[in-house]
């Protein structure tokens, strides 16, 4: 009986680890040629204005750090950005530090999702926007494409980063 149940159990657990959550550590740069143009809204206020095709022929840096537990992105067209990955909801402030966000994040079989729902409009008790970025690899882990959707009041909008792994 004990050895027919080792390779038994060891069958059964087999496709737990092929879906093990993916890494999304390491240094990623922005493949601006896939990706959709960059329309952060406090881009412009900061750097240079970005052109045709995102940020012409400037290269976009991402550094990703990950654990079980988190994930913390540095990109410098946007805020340092950490992240607890146990699908509750955390309040953070918004980018311009006057308001509260709740971020949701969690790590799945197939990728990461991040969903972020926060006032829009700059004043207390306005309407909210929702923000779900949807992390996904590359079969060989070389490539992370970020779908981003933009949900308010007034419209919906889809945005595709690419990375390469450098």
């Amino acid at each position: 009986m004990k050895t027919y149940l080792a390779p038994a159990l060891c069958l059964a657990l087999l496709p737990s680890l092929a879906l093990a959550a993916q890494d999304f550590s390491g240094t990623w740069v922005r493949d601006n040629a896939r990706s959709d143009p960059n329309n952060y809204p406090v881009y412009w206020l900061t750097r240079v204005t970005p052109g045709p095709g995102g940020f012409g022929n400037q290269e976009t840096v991402v550094e990703v750090k990950q654990s079980a537990a988190s994930l913390q992105v540095v990109n410098p067209t946007r805020p340092f950005r950490s992240y607890v990955l146990d699908g509750k909801p955390h309040e953070t402030l918004t980018d311009t530090g006057l308001q509260k966000a709740t971020i949701t994040a969690s790590a799945q079989d197939d990728g990461l999702s991040i969903t972020t729902a926060q006032p829009y409009g700059g004043m207390p008790g306005n309407v909210s926007a929702s923000f779900k970025e949807s992390w996904s690899l590359s079969p060989d882990g070389k490539v992370l494409t970020v779908t981003l959707v933009r949900s308010s009041p007034a419209k919906q909008q889809v945005t595709r980063d690419v990375f390469n792994r450098r």
